[in-house]
């Protein structure tokens, strides 16, 4: 038990780490950009697009089935229609620019699920360890530092807000990891259900809350050449790091 808890900690201040060396990678790389908000936004459902085209859906459909794919899908989307319901009637949480990033944050929590369970499960006392993929499975939240950063760009306390927010995943994905480091492998068939929600909650803030509703009053040749931007940014990114197991 000991042995679990040291290494899901370990793994969680590597992951909080490449987070945040992910955000002020972005932030240095456009800070140019910082004055037109909307347009950072749109970059970062451009990232959001490479991640899904290069990373989640050739995971999701190539590792689970798809009619629970299709299942996860179906309620996560519910999920994220509900808790825009909430987010407009709490005028606590309710302001115009933090509404997308308390909905990104659901949906990289939903993400964090089958991820770390999964990658718990590798790393099962008894079992070696294969330095690669763990390596590549820190190395791929890089990219979503990049995408927090670029999504609250335009908020006052930009930094300490960032910081929480990758603190805050950090943690889920530490504790996911320990589940899985104490999982059977014959108890993840709900993994499928989450890693279909996983596509529902992330489609929905970048396809809806993104790329349709930030982009209404953008010209849209500056939209298709920053989304385009985005998705190729990512995709040479991910060509760096280590290879999926």
């Amino acid at each position: 038990m000991i042995e679990e808890i040291t290494l899901s900690i370990l793994v969680t201040l590597l992951i909080f780490g490449a987070m945040f060396l992910g955000g002020i990678a972005i932030r240095l790389m456009f800070l140019i950009l910082n004055k037109n908000s909307l347009y950072l936004q749109i970059l970062c459902g451009g990232l959001l697009t490479g991640m899904f085209a290069f990373e989640i859906l050739p995971e999701a459909f190539s590792h689970f089935h798809v009619i629970g794919i299709f299942t996860g899908i179906s309620i996560g989307i519910l999920i994220m229609l509900m808790m825009e319901v909430f987010l407009h009637n709490n005028s606590y949480l309710h302001t115009k620019n933090r509404d997308t990033i308390y909905l990104l944050l659901i949906a990289l929590i939903f993400h964090s699920i089958p991820s770390g369970v999964t990658f718990g499960l590798s790393l099962q006392t008894g079992q070696t360890i294969n330095y690669g993929f763990l390596a590549a499975f820190i190395l791929h939240h890089f990219p979503e530092g990049m995408i927090i950063m670029v999504s609250i760009s335009y908020i006052k306390e930009k930094y300490k807000f960032f910081t929480i927010i990758c603190f805050t995943l950090s943690i889920v994905l530490g504790v996911n990891i320990f589940m899985g480091l104490n999982m059977s492998v014959d108890s993840i068939k709900w993994n499928t259900v989450m890693m279909g929600m996983t596509i529902g909650t992330m489609g929905y803030v970048t396809f809806y809350e993104l790329l349709w509703k930030k982009s209404k009053s953008l010209h849209k040749g500056k939209v298709s050449f920053i989304v385009l931007l985005g998705i190729v940014g990512i995709h040479f990114l991910l060509q760096f790091l280590p290879s999926h197991q």
